[in-house]
């Protein structure tokens, strides 16, 4: 059985980074995406340079902060105080029935802006791209042709987006969704164990991290967060891996060669 775990979120806050940083640890998470944008990148990149094994993604954020694009050309992206629209006002308008990130053009120059914020801060391109918080056809368009050009992997949510990839492999139940109904992070092991099938490939995606005032002010994962550190860092996790010979990958097991 093959498996990734990606860690999303790496540079949101330091709080975020701590928790980032103890699943690092652990050796199990391969592969983790950068927001370029945030208070805690910088402190990102000094951790994730102590880990050249991990595959370091980029984590495309059009929904908190501010962005790396001249505001002047992405203004139908940001609000009056010159923030990113929240994805909270994106789900309210999804749940209406409404298209969002209608404006591809803009939505391309801000995620191409991060893909060249990412270069200048690690003097390389991303070896994966994905996105933050919202769902949304308009933006996984955009990233999909982005990353095409820029031969990304992309690993969409709807696999139909997907781009530069050898094998797409199953996502499995949300951890998150699994901790709001109830679930102890000792026992999400249990619930994907179910779902791993010999000789797939699969993967998950957590939000490891810790709590503190930015991610109170500006997430609406909390708990979910240090619930996922927990998971990770679980005896039963590991040991299940290692009882059931788990191959844990990064992304790039599914480069395309060409």
């Amino acid at each position: 059985m093959k498996l990734i775990i990606r860690a999303d979120d790496f540079g949101f806050s330091e709080g975020v980074n701590y928790g980032e940083l103890a699943v690092l640890k652990t050796g199990l998470v391969k592969s983790i995406g950068l927001m370029v944008n945030m208070p805690g990148t910088k402190q990102a990149l000094h951790i994730i340079n102590k880990f050249p094994e991990v595959c370091l993604g980029l984590h495309a954020n059009l929904v908190v902060g501010r962005p790396s694009a001249d505001p002047s050309i992405v203004g139908s992206l940001l609000q009056e105080n010159g923030d990113f629209i929240t994805s909270k006002t994106y789900r309210r308008l999804l749940k209406e029935g409404k298209e969002v990130f209608t404006d591809e053009a803009a939505v391309r120059i801000e995620v191409e802006a991060q893909i060249g914020k990412f270069f200048q801060l690690t003097g390389k391109l991303p070896e994966y791209i994905d996105t933050h918080a919202v769902h949304s056809d308009h933006l996984y368009s955009v990233v999909r042709e982005l990353a095409k050009e820029y031969n990304i992997i992309f690993l969409a949510t709807d696999p139909k987006f997907s781009a530069n990839l050898s094998t797409n492999p199953i996502r499995l139940s949300s951890s998150a969704t699994f901790y709001q109904q109830g679930g102890n992070p000792d026992n999400y092991i249990n619930l994907i164990s179910n779902e791993l099938v010999k000789n797939k490939f699969s993967y998950i995606v957590i939000h490891p991290g810790y709590l503190d005032d930015i991610v109170m002010a500006k997430s609406s994962f909390t708990q979910i967060r240090t619930h996922d550190v927990a998971m990770i860092k679980s005896k039963n996790t590991k040991k299940w891996f290692e009882d059931h010979q788990v191959q844990l990958l990064s992304h790039r097991a599914l480069k395309e060669v060409k």
